[in-house]
């Protein structure tokens, strides 16, 4: 993972670095040690060794926390091997559970909270809204694990559906933004700061985590599916 660190990413990544010296360089980090089930406590083992003791491809793991600490990093298609595939399949699936039953639910409870301070009206725009975009960005994972990553683990000849990585991926941006600048705009001074605060923080960070979940699929789980099609 030498050269690809050495192309976007602001923190310097190695294997020797210490686990709390990750977490303290990157905070954002720990939705990954906790969407992939890492154990804790990490005590002063470093990242190599934590892979090693937990299973995963340490290249790989340094390869994902770099694109989680900056959007434009780009693993080198060098480092790519395709046992990584199965590690990758199983971080996407991790994702999905993770946006699912945390992030969404966590969302919601923050909307709840403003809906009591709203008129009917304003109430009911917001929950609808709220309802369409999670109910369109639960059944694009569920496109997602049938359209390519059922036909990934089977090794099928079929072609995997790349289209899935591209638009519908600008369309949760757009909806993410939308329902910002409704928070922003259009509510009524009745819903106080804090809470549109508190709603727009999370609002924020589930659609900056979707985007790394998109450059994840873009850019190491494609490549890597390319590579075992042209060995077949």
């Amino acid at each position: 993972m030498t050269k690809a660190n050495r192309t976007t990413c602001s923190v310097m990544l190695s294997p020797a670095m210490k686990i709390y010296e990750l977490i303290d360089a990157a905070p954002m980090l720990l939705s990954l040690f906790s969407r992939l089930n890492i154990r804790l406590p990490f005590g002063d083992i470093s990242v190599e060794e934590m892979c090693q003791r937990d299973g995963y491809n340490t290249s790989l793991f340094l390869m994902l926390c770099a694109m989680h600490i900056d959007l434009r990093h780009r693993p080198d298609a060098e480092e790519l091997t395709e046992d990584m595939l199965p590690e990758v399949i199983a971080y996407l699936r991790a994702s999905h559970r993770y946006y699912a039953e945390q992030m969404l639910p966590h969302t919601a409870l923050h909307l709840e909270e403003i809906l009591s301070h709203c008129d009917d009206l304003s109430a009911r725009v917001l929950r609808r809204f709220y309802d369409d975009y999670s109910r369109y960005i639960t059944t694009h994972f569920e496109e997602e694990e049938r359209e390519i990553f059922t036909i990934i683990d089977s090794h099928s000849e079929c072609d995997t559906n790349f289209a899935l990585f591209d638009m519908p991926h600008t369309d949760i941006d757009d909806r993410s933004n939308d329902i910002a600048s409704l928070i922003i705009k259009s509510l009524p001074e009745s819903a106080p700061t804090p809470l549109r605060c508190a709603m727009l923080k999370h609002v924020y960070a589930l659609r900056d985590d979707l985007r790394r979940h998109s450059n994840i699929e873009t850019h190491l789980l494609r490549p890597l599916v390319e590579k075992r099609l042209k060995r077949k």
